[in-house]
């Protein structure tokens, strides 16, 4: 007891170091819980998932996953939430999807799920993707 009341600002950082890693390693999992893999995300498709596309209008219209619809983020928890499909979120890189993700799964949405890597993971597995010349 004399070490900790001898130490106690290094105790306290000690402490503090180690909360911080437990609460950085509980985020890293919840993000994995629902990050997919393109092939995972071809299986969740095959389950008849909603797919929402976060970017923007252009990026779209060049090139999107086929059925996906073009929405704006702040209108993710609007329209997934009362969808009873899966629903599948994609973006550029997975880092706007995967915040969109986690806030439907907050929200009690417990089959949002995301594309690690976003649509350009999708592309370097080489899975096909539409435009609306097509």
């Amino acid at each position: 007891m004399d070490f900790i009341n001898d130490n106690l600002i290094l105790v306290s950082i000690t402490m503090f170091v180690f909360l911080l890693a437990i609460f950085n390693e509980l985020k890293i999992k919840e993000g994995n819980i629902c990050g997919l893999s393109p092939m995972q995300a071809v299986k969740l498709i095959n389950q008849n998932a909603v797919i929402f596309d976060l970017r923007d209008k252009n990026e779209f219209e060049k090139k999107h996953l086929l059925d996906s619809q073009n929405i704006v983020a702040e209108e993710v928890l609007d329209k997934a939430g009362s969808l009873k499909k899966p629903v599948l979120i994609v973006c550029d890189s997975g880092g706007v999807s995967k915040k969109s993700s986690l806030a439907l799964r907050q929200k009690d949405v417990e089959q949002a799920f995301y594309i690690k890597g976003g649509i350009t993971e999708w592309e370097r597995a080489s899975l096909p993707t539409t435009s609306e010349q097509s």
